[in-house]
């Protein structure tokens, strides 16, 4: 084969990591008798722009250099697209001819590169060495050394803002087409890349290996470290901040003197003040001493806050015998498990490692345990690596793989699904709530949708554009729609269509199972008249339901109910993370970091200070107490410079409605038994609760907030070192209910503990992404581990925030809903419309309106809800749940029938805020 590796920068004209790399492939496929080329960026002032020379290398590879110099800058159009340099390597494929061009990076050379080769008839590999793809300064990490979100549509970060750099995202998108397969270093680097809208079938681990010689000089079994002495760190980042140094000096302050400690800061060499004595700048070493360093450790610390695709110092470290104290940027922490090689900690946490190197000095020997104990993950030898390499050429190569992707699923079920994809380009949801579930349920798939390129519009089930759009739409969803004769007419419009068009029904409650009757808490407030209302409604719903071509649900459980009870093909679509919460989630966290480093002054905390407000027994005097703690600033143990010299660890819980008073009650006695071991716990409860007279000896540490908006709720959570979400006993009705808690806390990165229902067990891998519990006990064995530990929280609520980013991005979700769509599209195909069911229908007469019905806006520029006072809120409530009640079953319309006869006298206005918030 003729193989041509490309990378922007080679040695001898650029020595790192990145560039050793394709170096050494290059040489390795030489080695094995192939064609092996060069083609790379180089580096002199002196030189012409876009010079171009061969050289032949001391391992006869033939070394094609093409002067890049002046488009290093990030900001530089030319970094990322540089016509002169595509059309330079154009003309060099032309004598080449390869069989495979292996793309390692393209900074300063640009994509056109990749289109170049795809035009030449070479098959196209790209191995993501960093993500340069996503963001334009490669480590996801900005200009004040914050580590950026890992998804870069839900990130706040500027990055990208710069004028120069519009367009750049969408150039590098459609660029990515032209390639085959994309490699990715790690498997954790390959999650980013798919979150981030690389497709997952193109993706492939190819992990970098090390130099043959250098594993043979580790040996074979790793070397545990033994003695009684100080517990001896080394860091070998030096004065880089991406590489964590002043993370690393800041935590060290934090720790302070201490005898068990001793750190040598190979590279080191700006003084910075106030460090302690175990704190040792130390000169930079030569590569070829990194062993006798090595062997001179018991543990490598990397606390860098650039997002590392791998980790090559990592795993030398671990084959060396040390333990490895990492951040989580991705490629280090694979190959540690936490507490058994070493310690995980949240990249730019200075407190988090402060606390993990202080718990470490303080039983050195103990600590020692952590090493002798290798890697996680498999450390291979460079030639495994290339092997592997060989392998995959000849697969891309061998004329049964015709098109980008096959080698990873069979063509003709991709030709398949891509060509039924482009027939659904306009998708119609039709919706029957307003509120948090029509923003899951309708607008986050939409806004999903649309960046795979579909036109998408989402309208209420009374709004009469409806009656055009149903003809013109090639996939409709109705969701949480109540029947009606007006929506089952277009329904049967739909389906006297010539074209296949599929009609889904989707809903996130088990609300279309009459059975139920009599098995559901919270409908207890209701009068007589309004639960055979809500059971309607219930029945209204299973119409629309038995009227659809499938089911869409947000949980397994409900997947099967209407499978089971309707006989429907169900698809599953877990509630997912919307780029808009997302990124209002980033800029809290962001904030936070900033206050830590001290570069600015903390937003105030939201908690109201009527804190002790509907608490049994609490007097006037706890409530002012409670409102001086709130004014003092004393905050999360988690945000530096926000607490007093006693940190704070504030449990929180937000229902939402009164439908959880027995969910809370089934937790209230672990919290409060937490409460009363540990005066620094404050308690922080939202939405309509009515906690018993337990909490009473604790009121001057309650307290409430009041009623958010949705993009103002990440503020609320950041503000909770530790969320809550209880559910009771195991009814199908809950185990129905979306793990919602924990994606909104997890965005902020805020652990949660939550009950061990099955959609919570989907998300929550205990002890890492979060807490499960069922009994009184866990409940309490739970807090008692967070409240203890601020690195656990920290580390937890990090976990559960890149989880929340990977599985459920934008760009993921948006793939999986095209699927579902897909795959309706195709069985509708196939198998043809469903024939009627025994269900005798219920549905009502509701015209339609006689003009567009707007719904909940969805938007950043969105006004926040308006605020009932608490007086107000605690006079409606009953009102308030009855509405809302009714409001999920029956619709707007007869909510507003309800509120003229039953609240308009009182609370109609604010009502209507409220059902609207």
């Amino acid at each position: 084969m003729r193989i041509v590796q490309v990378s922007a920068h080679y040695p001898p004209n650029f020595v790192s990591g990145g560039t050793l790399v394709p170096q050494r492939i290059a040489r390795l496929t030489s080695a094995q008798g192939h064609d092996s080329y060069v083609y790379a960026g180089y580096l002199d002032d002196q030189r012409r722009p876009l010079e171009t020379w061969t050289e032949t290398d001391e391992a006869g590879v033939a070394v094609t250099w093409l002067v890049t110099t002046p488009w290093t800058g990030w900001d530089d159009p030319f970094n990322y697209d540089n016509p002169g340099a595509a059309q330079a390597f154009a003309r060099w494929l032309e004598g080449v001819r390869p069989d495979v061009v292996h793309v390692h990076s393209l900074q300063t050379l640009g994509v056109g590169l990749v289109e170049a080769a795809r035009a030449s008839g070479a098959r196209v590999v790209l191995t993501m060495h960093d993500f340069w793809w996503f963001c334009s300064r490669q480590f996801l990490v900005d200009h004040q050394m914050h580590p950026c979100s890992l998804v870069v549509e839900c990130g706040s970060c500027d990055c990208d803002s710069h004028p120069r750099l519009r367009g750049r995202r969408e150039r590098l998108r459609r660029a990515l087409e032209a390639v085959d397969l994309v490699l990715a270093p790690s498997r954790s680097a390959a999650r980013v890349l798919v979150a981030n809208g690389v497709d997952p079938d193109r993706v492939r681990v190819n992990e970098n290996g090390l130099p043959d010689a250098q594993l043979e000089r580790l040996g074979p079994e790793p070397r545990p470290r033994v003695g009684t002495g100080p517990l001896r760190v080394m860091y070998a980042g030096g004065d880089q901040e991406m590489k964590g140094v002043d993370v690393l000096t800041r935590s060290a302050r934090l720790v302070g003197e201490h005898s068990g400690l001793l750190l040598d800061a190979y590279g080191v060499e700006r003084a910075r003040p106030g460090l302690p004595s175990w704190f040792r700048p130390r000169p930079s070493f030569s590569p070829d001493s990194l062993l006798e360093v090595l062997e001179d450790h018991d543990l490598l610390v990397l606390p860098s806050v650039m997002r590392e695709s791998h980790s090559i110092l990592t795993r030398e470290a671990l084959a060396a015998g040390l333990g490895v104290v990492c951040t989580d940027t991705l490629g280090p922490e694979e190959a540690v498990t936490e507490g058994v090689n070493g310690h995980v900690v949240p990249a730019g946490d200075a407190q988090a490692l402060a606390e993990v190197l202080h718990r470490l000095a303080q039983d050195p020997q103990r600590a020692r345990r952590l090493t002798g104990q290798g890697s996680a993950s498999p450390i291979r030898s460079v030639t495994q690596q290339g092997a592997e390499l060989l392998s995959t050429y000849e697969e891309l190569c061998d004329d049964a793989f015709g098109s980008p992707g096959v080698v990873c699923a069979p063509q003709e079920h991709r030709d398949i699904a891509r060509a039924q994809a482009q027939l659904l380009r306009r998708v119609l949801f039709v919706v029957g709530i307003d509120g948090a579930p029509l923003r899951y349920r309708a607008y986050l798939p939409a806004e999903a949708l649309r960046m795979r390129g579909h036109e998408v519009e989402v309208r209420h089930y009374r709004d009469p554009r409806l009656r055009t759009e149903v003809l013109q739409a090639d996939a409709i969803v109705l969701y949480r729609v109540p029947a009606t004769t007006q929506v089952l007419d277009l329904i049967a419009a739909v389906k006297e269509r010539p074209a296949a068009v599929p009609v889904l029904y989707d809903v996130d409650d088990l609300i279309f199972d009459p059975s139920l009757r009599g098995q559901l808490e919270g409908l207890e407030g209701l009068s007589a008249r309004e639960e055979r209302l809500w059971w309607h409604g219930v029945e209204r719903y299973r119409t629309t339901l038995e009227a659809c071509d499938g089911f869409i649900g947000s949980t397994e459980v409900l997947c099967q109910e209407a499978t089971r009870l309707a006989h429907l093909p169900a698809y599953r679509y877990a509630n997912g993370v919307g780029a808009l919460l997302a990124r209002a989630s980033d800029r809290v966290v962001r904030e936070d970091d900033m206050a830590a480093r001290g570069a600015r002054t903390p937003p105030a905390r939201v908690v109201s200070a009527r804190a002790t407000r509907g608490i049994p027994g609490a007097t006037g005097a706890q409530a002012a107490g409670t409102a001086e703690q709130d004014r003092s600033g004393t905050g999360s143990g988690d945000n530096a410079g926000r607490g007093s010299s006693e940190t704070t660890v504030s449990i929180g819980y937000f229902s939402g409605t009164t439908t959880h008073d027995a969910d809370w009650a089934a937790v209230e006695p672990a919290v409060v038994a937490v409460m009363r071991r540990h005066p620094h716990v404050r308690l922080v409860l939202g939405g309509h609760l009515r906690p018993t007279e337990a909490l009473s000896p604790l009121a001057e540490r309650v307290s409430t907030v009041p009623f958010t908006s949705w993009l103002e709720l990440p503020r609320v959570l950041r503000d909770t070192d530790i969320c809550l979400a209880p559910l009771t006993g195991d009814s199908v009705f809950n185990e129905a209910k979306s793990a919602i808690k924990w994606l909104e806390a997890a965005l902020v990165g805020r652990p949660v503990v939550a009950a061990a229902t099955g959609p919570f067990q989907e998300v929550v891998d205990h002890g890492r992404t979060g807490m499960l519990a069922t009994t009184t006990e866990q409940w309490e064995e739970a807090l008692e581990d967070l409240v203890g530990s601020q690195a656990l929280r920290s580390r937890m609520g990090a976990m559960a925030r890149r989880e929340a980013l990977l599985e459920l991005s934008p760009l993921t979700q948006g793939r999986a809903y095209e699927k579902i769509l897909v795959q309706a599209a195709l069985r509708l195909r196939l198998e043809g419309r469903r024939q009627p069911s025994s269900w005798v229908p219920v549905a009502d007469d509701e015209p339609f309106a006689a003009a567009p019905i707007a719904l909940d806006p969805y938007g950043e520029d969105q006004p926040p809800a308006a605020v009932p006072t608490p007086a107000a809120a605690a006079r409606a409530s009953r009102l308030l749940w009855q509405a809302r009640a009714v409001a999920r079953t029956e619709g707007a319309g007869t909510v507003v029938r309800l509120a003229a006869t039953h609240v308009a006298r009182r609370t109609a206005r604010g009502l209507a805020r409220y059902l609207r918030s």
